[in-house]
């Protein structure tokens, strides 16, 4: 394995079953949030997700350098990349699920509905210990007067 196709099966590891995303797109100069549900990572590690093509986050993402960010426990990936609108019906068939029936006004085969993509150019990540082990960690570095280890960190350019 490669240095490049081990760092993104590290990023595919450590994301996979995160189930929210912060998507960041900016508008004016100002940075703006909002949770995204990721539906796919293809292998390439670009993220889809289903959206409104009328929606801020559509117009805000097209084209544009946005950036994802996955929180869960002591694992944290910051994704950048540029946001790509598709059309593909069939891909939508694909993605679609009770939870895209709950934020659209229909189907897969209604053209306002489409597919959001980021396609990453690079992660950086920070893996540590759970919460009970890291507070350990803190303590003791306190008493003895040691660093605390405070997990992995890495970039991966994609």
């Amino acid at each position: 394995m490669t240095q490049s196709s081990a760092g993104q099966q590290k990023i595919r590891d450590l994301i996979k079953d995160i189930r929210f995303a912060m998507l960041a797109t900016t508008e004016a100069g100002r940075v703006m949030s909002r949770p995204m549900t990721p539906l796919r990572i293809e292998d390439d590690l670009t993220i889809l997700f289903i959206t409104q093509r009328s929606t801020d986050v559509a117009q805000q993402a097209d084209a544009q350098g946005v950036n994802l960010a996955f929180v869960d426990s002591g694992t944290f990936v910051s994704l950048t990349g540029t946001g790509e609108l598709r059309d593909d019906v069939e891909l939508k068939k694909q993605l679609w699920n009770v939870a895209t029936t709950a934020h659209t006004d229909s189907g897969p085969e209604d053209p306002e509905n489409v597919v959001l993509a980021v396609v990453p150019d690079s992660a950086s990540y920070w893996d540590s210990d759970a919460a009970p082990v890291a507070v350990f960690t803190m303590l003791k570095a306190a008493v003895t007067g040691e660093k605390a280890h405070s997990g992995e960190h890495g970039t991966v350019d994609l």
